[in-house]
């Protein structure tokens, strides 16, 4: 009962599912929305948020297409993975690419138990190798985690009163700065709206008193909300954001760069560097400044842009030895996305991501193909999944044949794959041979060693790690 109930729940910040009505979606009883699709599914049939709490269904409104009903013949659950739009499926001991070593046989091992882990980031600086670990939870809490499980986990911050679950709402994303002393929290307020706070760290807490609002961005509809939050290179802040949600990009804001939202954005929290301030926290000084070399940081869009034309980046990441920046951006009719944007590139500045002119690699509306568009590394089809979990590329040592493999997921089926990409971008994805329960797959997380943590809306933070 605890799985199904927060099914709804999940859809909604994931995108794939549906807020795409103009009301709210209540992921406690799945009231009808007004385009009549069932809450925690956004009418576009992406799973709400990309991959936030919610399930994900497909465009219609026939309770036989929702991909949590079990006697559904189009449910992921009833189907087997086939072949990816831009690559091919095959088991993990067929991997190839930078594969070294003995195939092994992966488990999961639970290290936590707590409701909604959303997002696990590690401290830098701090603890034994894998560093400490934050968990931070859907309803606003964060929590010190033993990377050992051997502890149980503490509470630093509760921010639960700033905001709620409805909807995709909640709290999506955490970073730490990088020598650890500030923790920024990506969350929607009780108005619907982004959120982007920091918070000083005395010892191992977050000292909330002392909270300061970086960047603020208002939202039109209650799913879309992107989420991912990580600094990059010269500790500048990368923001993923939503397209304002509903359907079709209703509101346009995805090819429009006079808007924060359908973005990834790149902005320097610390106001040290760049072409001047931007923003305002509560007492009027400047949240963040713009990097100079920002794509538009002399005009032709928002300064803040990097990339644009997303539809809801749910969960980006880093590669730490390459630098390449891996996006999972969810689909809504038919395909899911994973885009790379290569540090050897210089991560392609004002590059557009193609929605909604485009989704997977297909023409979604509009008859332009701008010179700037970039299609994804790899896309796979609503026939295997409903809404797309961004991973990490793995960079451990536990599991040695792994290396190099960005590892990811769908929310729905909840099985993990790696995907492997070679030097003329010829992607290949493989089975790893282990998930968690359906619809639970929400978010991975990646300890200052390189080990992965796959998080789940089973109420359990796993570790990837051989059998």
């Amino acid at each position: 009962m605890r799985i199904l109930g927060l099914v709804l729940g999940i859809c909604l910040l994931l995108s794939a599912c549906g807020a795409d009505s103009n009301q709210t979606n209540n992921p406690s009883n799945g009231a009808a929305t007004a385009d009549g699709s069932a809450a925690g599914n956004t009418s576009d049939g992406s799973a709400a948020g990309g991959n936030a709490p919610s399930s994900q269904t497909s465009d219609s409104n026939n309770a036989t297409n929702n991909p949590d009903n079990p006697d559904n013949p189009d449910n992921p659950a009833n189907q087997s993975v086939g072949e990816g739009a831009n690559g091919t499926d095959k088991l993990a001991n067929n991997a190839s690419g930078e594969t070294s070593g003995e195939i092994t046989p992966l488990v999961l091992t639970p290290v936590a138990s707590l409701a909604d882990p959303m997002v696990l980031i590690a401290r830098p600086n701090t603890g034994s190798a894998q560093g400490d670990l934050y968990v931070g939870t859907r309803q606003g809490q964060v929590w010190l985690l033993g990377a050992d499980g051997n502890t149980q986990p503490e509470l630093v911050l509760d921010i639960s009163d700033l905001t709620e679950t409805g909807c995709e709402n909640g709290l999506l994303g955490m970073a730490f700065n990088s020598d650890g002393s500030l923790l920024y929290l990506h969350y929607t307020n009780l108005q619907q709206d982004n959120q982007i706070v920091e918070y000083p760290m005395s010892g191992q807490r977050a000292v909330r008193e002392q909270a300061r609002t970086v960047l603020s961005v208002s939202q039109p509809a209650c799913n879309h909300n992107g989420g991912s939050i990580a600094f990059g290179p010269r500790d500048y802040l990368w923001v993923g954001i939503g397209d304002g949600g509903g359907r079709d990009d209703q509101f346009g804001h995805g090819q429009n760069l006079d808007s924060l939202l359908g973005t990834v954005l790149r902005i320097d929290p610390s106001g040290a560097s760049g072409t001047g301030a931007s923003g305002t926290d509560a007492s009027g000084d400047a949240g963040y400044s713009i990097p100079a070399d920002n794509p538009f940081s002399r005009g032709g869009g928002l300064p803040e842009i990097w990339a644009y034309g997303a539809r809801n980046p749910w969960r980006f990441s880093f590669d730490t030895q390459s630098g390449d920046l891996w996006i999972g951006d969810v689909g809504q009719n038919n395909w899911e996305e994973v885009h790379v944007l290569a540090a050897t590139d210089g991560w392609l500045p004002g590059i557009n991501l193609g929605w909604p002119l485009f989704e997977g690699h297909e023409r979604f509306s509009g008859t332009v193909t701008p010179q700037d568009l970039q299609f994804p590394a790899f896309v796979y089809s609503h026939d295997e999944g409903c809404s797309v979990t961004g991973g990490y590329v793995y960079r451990g040592s536990a599991i040695s044949w792994l290396q190099g493999a960005y590892v990811f997921g769908d929310y729905c089926t909840s099985s993990l794959w790696g995907l492997r990409t070679d030097a003329s971008g010829n992607s290949e994805r493989f089975e790893l041979g282990v998930g968690v329960p359906q619809v639970t797959l929400v978010s991975f997380g990646q300890d200052a060693a390189g080990e992965l943590y796959v998080l789940s809306f089973d109420d359990t933070v796993y570790r990837l790690e051989p059998a």
